[in-house]
């Protein structure tokens, strides 16, 4: 009986220290020449575990940014378009999976739109995304090098 108390104390102290939305804010930095808005965020709760969100919006003229940090049993699915794929380059658009900084990462760019979207795979139920327009993928690349990536797929992993 000892045991099943002890068991369900931990439990409830892993489930309580789950983290909150805000506690990733820190890693969505200010971006030199870009005016970002204050990040926003969200946790949810459900029959398939605990959603956490948190993201900030940046502008510089023509083009933007929106940075998505997310964890939860649903990150897998959002990876899940690039699982099949390796390179297609075609005239309207360009999607590729590479390695970025040590993370498997996927990117999709519209040609005609210059726009896109890139999912950096920090943790198993942890992803880095990226939706950008207004410039080319190699560009919105450098850009994310801003990020702490390493420091939030540590955060991820604590929470």
């Amino acid at each position: 009986m000892k045991r099943l108390k002890y068991l369900i104390v931990l439990l409830l102290f892993t489930f309580s220290y789950a983290g909150s939305y805000t506690d990733l804010y820190p890693y969505l930095v200010d971006i030199k020449g870009w005016k970002g808005d204050k990040p926003t965020g969200s946790k949810m709760s459900g029959p398939f575990g605990t959603a956490i969100t948190a993201q900030r919006s940046y502008i510089k003229d023509s083009k933007s940014l929106e940075v998505t940090i997310f964890k939860g049993s649903m990150a897998a699915a959002m990876f899940a378009p690039f699982t099949m794929i390796t390179e297609v380059d075609t005239p309207t658009e360009y999607v590729k999976v590479f390695n970025f900084k040590g993370f498997k990462t996927g990117l999709s760019h519209n040609k005609q739109e210059n726009s896109g979207e890139i999912i950096v795979f920090l943790v198993p139920d942890g992803v880095f995304s990226v939706k950008y327009s207004g410039m080319g993928y190699k560009e919105a690349l450098d850009l994310i090098g801003n990020f702490p990536l390493k420091e939030i797929s540590k955060k991820l992993m604590e929470m």
